[in-house]
């Protein structure tokens, strides 16, 4: 598309996006506080962040589908905007069940993050600049709980969503000043794009076992990572907001790996890297299980943790988006949805599962779930022929 981009749209986009994507994750490192506040214990505490998820999953499903319906950078600004009242909202909330469906319009909103992608390779197809946005996503799911942790701090939880949503407003402003107007591509209707997603797993047998395994790690992954921050505040560690915050810092490691999963898999095949990085995922939750109140023990635990899950990561998803190059904004729907349906289990139970079993219990319930997708990757590596066939 030949728009000639503003020399500040990728510095934004690659800001924007990850900023969008943080609010999901700001609240994981003071959910003793809120849960306090709102006077709710801690095994509702995992609603908190399931919450973000299950809108987040709604809004992949709802949303992100109107991108190919209207004009992105007008959707973009308002989702900012919405975002920005919704989490300003969100501090003055008293009620829980509120701030639960508060928390859902959040995750709703955080899919400005995928828009702006999208926006970043319709107007520009090079690598260079799609690869930015990317980063900056996942540059804000690592800085959001430091981030949070410790603007929360030295402010309480409630200054710091004011913080959040002021630079959301200003990032709708911002927006409307940088961003080239983006029409959609081809004429259709929100049904018509709604319509084509239901039949996509019938039709794609790698598709669903994508899915499958995927929604098995991010399960784990979510479920381990509220646990966390609930067992890093608690005694005998009693750590507070930012420290534990610093952990989520440990993903850089599983950041620098996800460049040469994708180039690896090429050579050596998908199901090859997703199985090498399950067994890292298990070889963490080991680590994890034998070393619960050490603070080094728990931080290689973290890093295998994320390593394995953002080395799978980037060789499932790749695998999922070749099926069919027309259909790609559809096929990464379908996946998202069902993989962060997944994940909003995983933070749900994560609260109760940590109430009634403590640590181990979590670290039990992550080596179960991943060993399921692990099993499940085995057995269809049997067949070659399953990566490239589909119904017709």
């Amino acid at each position: 598309m030949s728009i000639r981009l503003s020399p500040f749209f990728t510095v934004f986009a690659s800001i924007a996006a990850g900023t969008a994507m943080a609010s999901n994750y700001l609240l994981q490192p003071v959910l003793p506080a809120v849960a306090n506040t709102l006077r709710i214990d801690l095994s509702s505490a995992g609603l908190i962040a399931a919450s973000t998820q299950i809108g987040y999953m709604l809004g992949i499903l709802l949303i992100v589908p109107l991108g190919d319906v209207f004009n992105k950078r007008t959707q973009i600004i308002w989702q900012f905007l919405v975002l920005g009242a919704a989490i300003w909202l969100a501090t003055l909330c008293t009620s829980p069940a509120l701030f639960f469906v508060t928390c859902i319009v959040i995750g709703v909103m955080a899919t400005n993050a995928i828009q702006l992608n999208a926006l970043g390779f319709q107007l520009s197809e090079r690598g260079s600049t799609v690869g930015t946005i990317t980063m900056g996503i996942s540059a804000g799911i690592l800085l959001a709980r430091f981030v949070g942790g410790a603007i929360a701090q030295a402010w309480g939880w409630q200054h710091m969503l004011m913080c959040i949503s002021a630079l959301m407003l200003a990032l709708a402003v911002v927006g409307w000043l940088v961003m080239p107007s983006s029409p959609a591509l081809h004429k259709t209707s929100y049904r018509q794009v709604l319509g084509k997603l239901p039949g996509l797993l019938g039709r794609y047998p790698v598709l669903r076992e994508s899915v499958m395994v995927g929604g098995a790690w991010f399960f784990v992954f979510s479920m381990l990572w509220v646990a966390l921050m609930l067992h890093l505040q608690a005694a005998p560690i009693s750590l507070d907001p930012t420290t534990t915050g610093l952990f989520g810092l440990a993903g850089i490691a599983g950041l620098l790996m996800s460049r040469y999963a994708g180039a690896l898999a090429d050579r050596i095949g998908s199901r090859a890297v997703i199985a090498l990085g399950l067994l890292l995922v298990l070889a963490g939750v080991v680590i994890l299980y034998l070393f619960p109140h050490s603070i080094v023990g728990l931080a290689i635990g973290v890093i295998l943790f994320d390593l394995g899950c953002f080395s799978a990561q980037v060789a499932n998803q790749t695998r999922a988006l070749r099926l069919d190059p027309g259909l790609r904004s559809s096929l990464f729907a379908v996946y998202m949805l069902c993989y962060y349906g997944c994940g909003a289990l995983g933070s749900l139970s994560a609260g109760y599962i940590y109430q009634q079993s403590g640590w181990q219990g979590i670290c039990i319930s992550a080596f179960i779930v991943t060993t399921l997708g692990l099993v499940i990757t085995w057995k269809n590596s049997k067949n070659a022929a399953f990566d490239i066939q589909t119904v017709k």
